[in-house]
């Protein structure tokens, strides 16, 4: 029986994923405040990296008004400061740059502020919601 190697899963299902999210949701500074200005929501959405000509596969792992995480990408030659082009079925293409690589993945500041992608925003929001509220 011979070993190959196991293609990412995507979805909600991906464990990979839910722990990026997991360790995401809880990053803070070391006085233990929130240093984003926007709510962050978990997703897993499908994802292409523009950078430097080329195209790399990922996935958003959270995002909120004024940034998002993307899973990591080995391939990719990235520096905080970059610019990148995120394209996404849910959200369009949006212009960002990258503020930080980390072991979560690829911290990135969107700077984009279309109404498209607002409007995404608000629809990923209110499914997020939808998704997450407990039953009575």
């Amino acid at each position: 029986m011979s070993a190959t190697p196991r293609t990412p899963q995507t979805g909600p299902a991906s464990p990979a994923s839910a722990a990026l999210v997991a360790g995401a949701r809880s990053a803070s500074t070391r006085d233990g405040a929130e240093r984003r200005r926007d709510r962050r929501f978990p997703v897993t959405l499908s994802a292409r990296l523009n950078h430097g000509g080329r195209s790399h596969r990922t996935e958003i792992l959270n995002l909120s008004r004024g940034g998002l995480l993307l899973a990591p990408v080995a391939t990719a030659a990235l520096l905080p400061g970059a610019p990148i082009r995120i394209e996404a079925a849910s959200i369009g293409e949006v212009e960002a740059r990258v503020v930080s690589l980390s072991a979560l993945g690829i911290h990135v500041r969107v700077e984009d502020t279309s109404e498209r992608f607002q409007s995404a925003l608000v629809r990923l929001a209110r499914l997020t919601r939808i998704w997450t509220v407990p039953a009575s």
